[in-house]
């Protein structure tokens, strides 16, 4: 009877951390490569939040003023045009933004990609960009 109440504390314990395992993160930290402007580099953390998830986008370099931030369906290579979220533009190297009503295990089975826009004057040149997905 030991045995068996053993054996079956094992198969529970093996299957609450397979489980864990399987678990969305609650954050994710990426990197924003350049594209189209040398120098334009930073990270993009994404934390989940009770009301949805928090976006925080810290950016190095000259910057250009105010720069829009979007989160597109598709890859950097392959954005779809039409943004899926809008994020507070970049100011002074950062942005901050809650997406209400989604998860980051939203995102991560999603096909997106968050950018960084030259300027709200030229929103077709990208100057940062990186897909999202666990690293």
């Amino acid at each position: 009877m030991y045995a068996l109440r053993a054996a079956l504390a094992a198969v529970a314990l093996a299957a609450i951390t397979c489980a864990a395992a399987g678990a969305d993160p609650s954050t994710l930290q990426l990197k924003l490569y350049a594209q189209n402007r040398p120098g334009e580099t930073g990270t993009a953390t994404f934390e989940q939040v009770p009301n949805g998830v928090e976006v925080v986008v810290r950016m190095a370099g000259q910057g250009n003023g105010r720069e829009p931030i979007h989160i597109h369906e598709g890859t950097c290579k392959r954005l779809n045009l039409v943004p899926k979220y809008h994020l507070t533009d970049l100011l002074r190297g950062i942005s901050t933004t809650t997406i209400p009503d989604i998860t980051l295990g939203d995102l991560l089975k999603g096909n997106y990609a968050i950018d960084v826009h030259f300027s709200s004057a030229d929103m077709t040149k990208y100057v940062a960009c990186a897909e999202i997905a666990t690293p």
